[in-house]
């Protein structure tokens, strides 16, 4: 007895199911990507200079030579300028007649240095204001953009563990909502405050509880759904998160103010508040800790939404469903260490925490880096977010006819060639530049949805989701770096590309040492994944059509045989 069954007897995918679907986790994943990336335009930094009084009233200039004169006194990087106090009307005439020699400097009173500029002016094309506009988050301070990103994302990780724990023992739903009070005080917080240091600990804050405001009650919708409709679900949450994606840059184009961005996206939280009587109790959850008639109350009510009767022996079956779990718990927390002690199994797991990294880090490199991309960074934001439609269904026709193995090595090799072209392509070449980078983004993501399901097949059952969630883990990470890295942009554009083009080639060429997974049942045990894969040839690949589980006792103690070489299993 599995929990799937106890769930198809209250009405599977039925009225109860759609609602949570469609009325919580669609708006959910629209709604996702403000809350992940309005960062990147909140913090866009536009181009500065270095403000000074007005320099034609103070030397009685005219004509071009106000300006003139503010190139010569200012640094090329506008962070530094000469002492106005050293200068009068008559030298500042001498210096600009000798504008044009490349010694001119050296009129200048001896000794004289430039000093920090205190006072900036920034084009405002794109923007009326950001928050490192506000704060003037340039020159010295331009570093302190990466750190935002950065403490996110640490935030992140750490607060994903704590929460996961807290709702391991509070439950799913109650950590759910204790999210989305933190989540909206502290976004709306951090638009408000008046210092940076305030601004950065506030916005680390939000990002640590922003994961799960999507994450626990997808889980829960997950655990009520059959296995049939989870896949169908998976597609909803990607389809509303790319929409979503497309929508962000548009909505940052009309604001034209971080503020007003930042207040939108957050409120934006504020209807999760409103699904504490929709969303139930993980009744999963609720099993592992023996609650049976809490269990069965929700099912009750699963069933009469659906317009279903419960049978009679279904508190039986619970018992049942709740037994199985607490074994399976045992197993999973006997063989966690198991799982690293088998050469195979922990190179498949190196090898597929390598691709997740290499595959997190340009994905979310490839948006932070939109700022330093050739064009407009809203335009190229949203192409970069349009780009995942065609790229989520080429890695489904591919994956489905030629297999995960090489379809991935394909698409992750492909990033690396891209990322690799950036570096080569002038600044100035605004096509070529977008165009790679948007090749860039289309193979990852394209190999990001093979990796993840290779990686799944891949596993044993009850290590699956540990092994999964070490891989994730250890990406996001990783990918903490990321922020830094793009910030050596600044230096030459294609250090980033650079990177990321060598950790994908990295990945790309590891990754065919993976074994074919489509068409193969899945494994069972730590000894069937050890053993997946043995004696086959490197070059080869699998074209077959359906997937079959184990019939018989036989059968598990057999090598896994792709179905293609079976001829009942032929169409």
């Amino acid at each position: 007895m599995e929990f799937e069954d106890v769930i198809e007897k209250a009405g599977g995918y039925g009225k109860f199911q759609k609602i949570l679907v469609w009325v919580y986790l669609a708006p959910a994943s629209l709604f996702m990507p403000g809350y992940f990336m309005n960062q990147i335009f909140m913090l866009s930094v536009p181009q500065h200079s270095c403000l000074l009084p007005d320099l034609g009233e103070m030397f009685n200039l005219t004509g071009g030579d106000p300006e003139l004169l503010h190139d010569l006194l200012v640094s090329k990087d506008n962070c530094e300028v000469y002492p106005l106090s050293a200068f009068n009307a008559s030298a500042v005439q001498t210096y600009l007649d000798h504008a044009g020699d490349e010694n001119w400097t050296k009129l200048q009173v001896p000794g004289l240095e430039r000093i920090p500029c205190t006072q900036f002016t920034y084009d405002k094309t794109n923007y009326e204001s950001t928050a490192s506009t506000q704060w003037n988050l340039v020159c010295d301070k331009a570093h302190l953009p990466s750190l935002v990103f950065t403490l996110s994302s640490v935030s992140s990780a750490v607060g994903t563990v704590l929460l996961g724990t807290l709702s391991d023992r509070i439950g799913r739903r109650y950590t759910f909502f204790m999210t989305v009070v933190v989540a909206v005080l502290s976004g709306l917080s951090s638009i408000l405050v008046t210092n940076f240091t305030a601004f950065a600990t506030l916005r680390a804050l939000n990002a640590s509880v922003m994961p799960q405001i999507f994450q626990l009650p997808y889980i829960i919708l997950l655990e009520l759904v059959g296995p049939k409709h989870r896949t169908m679900m998976l597609g909803v949450c990607c389809i509303a998160w790319t929409v979503g994606l497309c929508i962000l840059p548009l909505l940052a184009y009309v604001c034209r103010s971080w503020i007003l961005l930042g207040l939108i996206c957050s409120a934006c939280a504020i209807p999760n508040m409103f699904y504490l009587k929709l969303i139930p109790e993980s009744p999963r959850w609720l099993l592992s800790q023996g609650r049976v008639k809490e269990t069965l109350k929700i099912l009750e009510r699963i069933a009469k939404r659906n317009g279903v009767k419960l049978p009679e022996d279904l508190e039986s079956d619970l018992l049942k469903v709740q037994h199985k779990l607490a074994e399976e718990k045992v197993v999973a927390e006997a063989s966690s260490a198991d799982l690293l002690r088998k050469a195979r199994i922990r190179r498949h797991i190196l090898i597929v925490t390598t691709s997740w990294v290499a595959n997190n880090c340009a994905y979310y490199g490839l948006h932070i880096n939109v700022s330093n991309m050739s064009g407009n960074e809203f335009l190229n934001f949203f192409l970069l977010g349009l780009v995942e439609f065609p790229a989520s269904f080429a890695a489904w026709w591919t994956m489905e006819h030629y297999g995960r193995r090489w379809t991935n090595v394909s698409y992750q090799l492909l990033v690396s060639m891209a990322c690799v072209a950036s570096c080569f392509i002038p600044s100035g070449a605004i096509v070529a530049g977008v165009t790679a980078s948007l090749i860039a983004k289309f193979a990852c993501t394209a190999s990001f949805m093979i990796m993840y399901q290779q990686a799944a097949e891949l596993m044993p059952t009850p290590l699956r989701s540990f092994a999964l969630g070490a891989s994730s883990a250890f990406s996001s990470a990783f990918s903490i770096c990321m922020p830094y890295i793009i910030y050596l942009g600044k230096y030459g554009m294609w250090i980033p590309f650079l990177f990321l083009g060598v950790l994908a080639a990295t990945a790309g060429i590891s990754s065919a040492w993976l074994p074919e997974t489509y068409g193969y049942a899945l494994c069972q045990t730590i000894e069937d994944a050890e053993d997946f894969g043995k004696n086959r040839k490197f070059f080869s690949l699998h074209l077959v059509k359906d997937r079959k589980g184990y019939d018989t006792k036989e059968e598990k103690s057999k090598e896994l045989k792709p179905l293609g070489d079976d001829p009942d299993a032929k169409s």
